[in-house]
């Protein structure tokens, strides 16, 4: 008997037939909250779990009828196919992505794939799918809970056993092993009872008595108790420690055979908890059942009798004494008012339900509260007492404020798009005008140097409209080695006209350049966002400075942004005489989302944004303020022993040609100036206005048409609509597309690592014409 042999003998032996297997895995598959799917080598789906449908919105039926890719937004089970060596076997992995539900909705979800290959099937890809997205949101707005949220992902992991009709086991999960100490080699044919050691008689009483309850046992022993389902017991693992666990049975009937499934947890810490909370007296079983809440005990006329750890931590005080000492509607209310609406409230109606207040930290700052409360009265119905519980809501309104800052930033990211679009339009007929009018016999060369000047005037428009598009977060980090006193100089008497005549600015700039490789766009970003806050920092007269300079470190150096190397840094500075930032506050400023301002007033990057670019510079940030004194934030970049290259690179010499070229635009003149770029440059040239027209002319001329050149944006049918629909006619056709917008906005962001070539707009004859050469050279069919 070969290895082969003895193995599915024992498969067969330990599971039943392969149709029994099924069922009992599929059985098993469903108990997971996690979804279940199996794919072929292509993505197709052959099976999946009832809450893998649950999950998405559709059928099983429907599933069978799709693919991984019409749910996967971005891709990521092909990466993880891209990322296997070709000569690896079975392959397994785990990624976060989002998927999309039916409802045209998507889910954040955590996906573990395995790749494995079949002698007679081929490939499958198998895989367990778990929704995130209420971790993603935690792990997004409370950053600094990153690790109890951490131990929360891990205790939900439940163990698992799966055992045969005798109460033999078949298999224990890796959280089942861990839990108990129990090494997977020994645990093969082992009973249950042995396998948990339960701590007492009667917890290993109860635990036979629930496995007759759903298994088809022999006999139950008469002494046996009562047992549940849902069993509640102390183990001793292999180590002699004592823990707690959770468990629940179930059996199912595949076949001939019964199967059954045991599920379990450790519930020590909660057991622990609970037996503490027993010997606690009444009072804090009822105000301390959730600690991170503040719990307070107070008097009608307005002291504090008691006040939990939260408590303090909340309203800033470091022990009881000193609340005892507060009068609540002067110290702790903003609006000492709101104070006697409340207690009035409490009164008429016995208590109060999550009702928002402004209340008062010891260092004078505002917290946003929720207050559940009720009022106590003694044998003879006089009021004695106020109690209830305190939530801090300031977190979260901050968090509803930004994300109505953010959905307006979407807003204003579309339009920036569309205005982008338009305006390098503009500048493309604009230069390609200029460029044919150098070209003419009759231009002399006076006329020719005014026309030169019209086109670089028209590129540094074009940097301009960059710096739009970068200002909304979407375009891609354009990296030059330039004169950081030049870049701040530029902005210079844009920063007078924005912070007013009020507010005295000096502006520092070296004698000699200091040169650093950044992308001007965002770092003239986040100098723009510093000097609003310094501004709004003054709130009336006072003085803004602006100073670039250099800095040697020589030894690490340790900020709130971490550890930074030795080096040499250009160091851009602002500072400001406004009402400083004290230590508590300097400590978070950088976290995403903080800010001191309650208004909601602020409208430019928050800290945490303006950290995250400079790091992608190399830099780092750092903030030296005292309370009362001013505020200086300084941005370090590394210095660059580069020289600073050209905005525009220098073009070599046009590459012709006499192939014939489709061009779609629906931008009249534009189109006749890109037709008789390429008729200068030899090409044969056919024009469409649209894209309905261009595929009309496709068909009658596909056999002579040897490239496309499509504008994206066209209305009706887009420039790509029209590339998928030519390629099913010539599917080798080259193509050329041509935007206005960012590559990333336009969409062809991911369409280009399939291969497809682009070019954005304003650009030159020999521009275009290098890029078409290239492509027709290569004979890139795309």
């Amino acid at each position: 008997m070969t290895e082969q042999d003895f193995s599915i003998s024992e498969f067969d032996r330990l599971f039943g037939s392969r149709e029994h297997c099924r069922n009992l895995f599929a059985t098993l598959i469903d108990l997971f909250k996690e979804g279940f799917f199996i794919t072929d080598a292509g993505g197709s789906f052959l099976h999946v779990s009832p809450s893998f449908c649950t999950l998405f919105g559709y059928s099983p039926a429907e599933f069978l009828r799709m693919s991984m890719r019409d749910i996967d937004i971005q891709g990521r089970l092909d990466d993880f196919v891209a990322g296997i060596p070709r000569d690896e076997g079975d392959h397994a992995g785990a990624y976060e992505t989002t998927y999309r539900q039916k409802n045209r909705g998507s889910v954040d979800v955590e996906v573990t794939v395995v790749r494995y290959s079949l002698p007679d099937a081929g490939v499958r890809f198998v895989g367990l799918v778990r929704h995130i997205g209420d971790r993603k949101k935690t792990q997004t707005a409370l950053r600094e809970s990153e690790e109890r949220f951490k131990l929360f992902s891990h205790a939900s992991h439940e163990a698992l056993l799966l055992l045969d009709d005798s109460g033999k086991i078949l298999y224990a999960n890796p959280a089942a092993l861990r839990i108990t100490g129990h090494e997977d080699k020994e645990t093969r044919g082992m009973e249950i009872h042995e396998f948990l050691r339960p701590s007492h008689y009667s917890d290993e009483q109860k635990l036979q008595l629930a496995i007759a309850e759903v298994m088809p046992l022999s006999s139950i022993p008469e002494e046996a108790v009562e047992a549940d389902r849902v069993l509640d017991f102390s183990i001793t693992g292999k180590d002699g420690i004592e823990t707690y666990i959770e468990l629940s049975l179930l059996s199912e009937k595949v076949g001939e055979k019964w199967h059954m499934i045991a599920l379990f947890r450790d519930v020590t810490d909660r057991k622990k908890t609970l037996e503490s909370l027993r010997k606690s007296e009444h009072k804090f079983r009822r105000l301390f059942e959730d600690t991170r809440d503040a719990v307070f005990i107070s008097t009608p006329d307005g002291k504090v009798v008691d006040m939990n750890r939260a408590g303090l931590e909340l309203f800033g005080y470091r022990t009881k004494e000193e609340m005892f000492e507060l009068d609540i509607g002067r110290d702790l209310y903003f609006n000492p008012e709101d104070r006697k609406n409340f207690r009035d409230a409490i009164e008429r109606y016995g208590g109060a339900s999550m009702h928002d207040l402004a209340l008062k930290r010891k260092d004078g700052s505002m917290i946003v509260v929720s207050i559940t409360a009720n009022a106590v009265y003694d044998e003879v119905g006089k009021l004695t007492v106020y109690h209830g519980i305190i939530r801090d809501l300031t977190r979260i309104r901050q968090l509803e404020q930004q994300v109505h800052a953010f959905q307006k930033m979407d807003v204003v990211r579309e339009l920036i798009g569309d205005i982008a679009h338009h305006i390098n339009n503009v500048l493309n007929i604009i230069v390609g005008n200029a460029q044919l009018a150098k070209m003419s016999p009759d231009c002399t060369e006076e006329v020719g140097s005014y026309l030169s000047t019209i086109e670089d005037e028209v590129f540094r428009a074009a940097d301009m409209v960059d710096e739009l598009l970068a200002s909304g977060s979407r375009h891609p980090m354009d990296m030059r080695t330039v004169d950081v006193g030049a870049v701040v100089a530029d902005f210079e008497k844009m920063v007078r006209k924005i912070i007013g005549e009020k507010i005295t600015t000096i502006v520092s700039l070296p004698a000699t350049p200091i040169m650093a490789k950044m992308d001007v766009a965002r770092i003239g970003q986040t100098l723009l966002n510093l000097i609003l806050n310094a501004r709004d920092a003054m709130e009336g007269p006072g003085t803004l400075t602006i100073r670039v300079n250099t800095e040697e470190l020589t030894d690490v150096t340790t900020t709130l942004d971490g550890k930074i190397a030795p080096g040499s840094y250009a160091v851009i500075s602002v500072a400001d005489t406004g009402r400083g930032i004290n230590s508590n506050a300097r400590e978070k400023i950088f976290e995403p989302f903080y800010t001191t301002d309650m208004s909601g007033g602020k409208k430019g990057l928050g800290l945490s944004v303006v950290l995250g670019i400079v790091r992608q510079h190399g830099g780092f940030v750092i903030c030296e303020s005292e309370e009362g004194r001013g505020a200086v934030f300084k941005m370090y970049l590394p210095l660059s022993a580069e020289k600073t290259r050209a905005d525009r690179p220098v073009e070599r010499g046009v590459l012709s040609g006499t192939e014939t070229i489709l061009v779609g635009e629906d931008e009249d003149a534009l189109r006749k100036i890109t037709a008789e770029f390429l008729k200068t440059l030899g090409y044969r040239v056919i024009t469409a206005k649209n894209g309905e027209e261009a595929l009309a002319l496709f068909r009658e001329s596909s056999g002579e048409i040897d490239l496309v050149l499509m504008d994206i944006a066209m209305p009706g049918m887009g420039g790509l609509d029209v590339y998928h629909e030519i390629k099913k006619i010539k599917p080798d056709i080259a193509a050329l597309f041509m935007t206005g917008y960012s590559l990333e906005t336009s969409g062809l962001g991911a369409v280009q690592k399939q291969g497809i070539s682009a070019i954005r707009k304003p650009f030159t004859m020999a521009g275009l014409g290098r890029k078409i050469r290239e492509i027709l050279d290569a004979g890139n069919g795309q």
